[in-house]
């Protein structure tokens, strides 16, 4: 409660100091994210055979793609607690995941890891885990070679880009029903790259949930960056 007066905790959407005090997003920002329909994830999941069995999202890409910019690339950790609450609520209504379901992060490259500090896929799965009672292991997905930034690129070259990427290990995933975490879903290739993986390993099925899905090249897929006041200086 200290740390929170010294220094207040800011809302994921327009990133100034919460109000009112303890809540996780302001009570004026609740409707500003849209929610994704079953609809919205077909649409975006498309008809192209993937090696995850089912998936869903909590936002529609283009309604969060600022908050989501900050909590990448300007520290937003706190909005962690926020994202992993709506994440928690659309698995449970969409996928409602068996208790013997394990949670896993999709992991960054170290370079990566060290310069933003954190995987924000990690900070995603312990929120939910906490929320859900799931088992968590951060260590079951290893990315053992780094990718370029995918979002320009279509499809196909994607899935070229990330394949062999991703290497899991350890007998947690064997029979195990696997649950991905990430923030963004837009083609499947990362997701597919991980469940190859997983699936290779021993994995039962492999399922996942993340923040925002977008339709690959279009609207959705521009992250706008703000540069008013509410932007945190982004």
């Amino acid at each position: 409660m200290a740390q929170d007066l010294l220094f207040p905790r800011r809302c994921p959407i327009c990133d100034r100091p919460v109000k009112p005090f303890g809540n996780l997003i302001c009570d004026s920002c609740r409707q500003v994210p849209e929610p994704l329909s079953g609809e919205d994830c077909l649409r975006v999941i498309g008809e192209a055979d993937h090696l995850f069995a089912r998936g869903t999202g909590a936002f529609l890409y283009r309604s969060i793609a600022p908050s989501l910019y900050r909590f990448k690339f300007s520290g937003r950790e706190e909005y962690a607690d926020w994202y992993a609450g709506e994440m928690a609520l659309a698995m449970a209504r969409v996928l409602a995941p068996p208790r013997e379901t394990l949670l896993v992060p999709v992991p960054i490259a170290p370079g990566r890891m060290r310069e933003r500090g954190y995987n924000q896929s990690a900070l995603l799965a312990r929120g939910i885990a906490q929320r859900t009672g799931l088992a968590v292991s951060e260590t079951s997905l290893l990315r053992v070679r780094e990718t370029p930034p995918l979002r320009r690129l279509p499809a196909a070259e994607r899935r070229k880009k990330v394949a062999g990427a991703f290497h899991a290990c350890g007998d947690d995933v064997k029979s195990r029903l696997i649950m991905l975490i990430d923030d963004i879903y837009t083609t499947g290739a990362t997701m597919d790259a991980c469940a190859a993986a997983l699936l290779e390993a021993g994995a039962g099925e492999v399922w996942f949930t993340v923040l925002a899905m977008g339709a690959p090249n279009s609207d959705d897929q521009r992250i706008p960056r703000q540069t008013d006041d509410r932007s945190g200086g982004i």
